[in-house]
């Protein structure tokens, strides 16, 4: 039987008990954090993300690779949709040196 002053120390006992069980368990029921793979596009960098090309709005980047400037404009239906890229111009990063 439980005294009337240790009814706190048992319930944060048990509610340690749980989250131990929890975090032990979490890998198990598929709940663990994940992240995302940002090695895959780490040379892609955003110069603007909203740029106006030819009448299409859409995303301006640069590819730090070989300093290739692409827009990749929106499409006009809901969500996040995009058209083909077009190369807009290359930038000489090799005469930064």
């Amino acid at each position: 039987m439980i005294r009337k002053e240790g009814w706190s120390l048992t319930f944060v006992i048990l509610v340690a008990i749980l989250l131990i069980a929890f975090l032990s368990l979490r890998s198990n029921l598929g709940l663990e954090v994940k992240a995302a793979d940002t090695v895959r596009f780490d040379y892609v960098t955003i110069v603007s993300p909203a740029y106006v090309h030819q009448g299409n709005q859409g995303v301006l980047l640069l590819d730090r690779r070989n300093g290739n400037v692409w827009f990749f404009g929106r499409t006009n239906e809901l969500g996040m949709a995009f058209k083909d890229p077009i190369m807009i111009s290359r930038l000489p990063l090799d005469k930064l040196e």
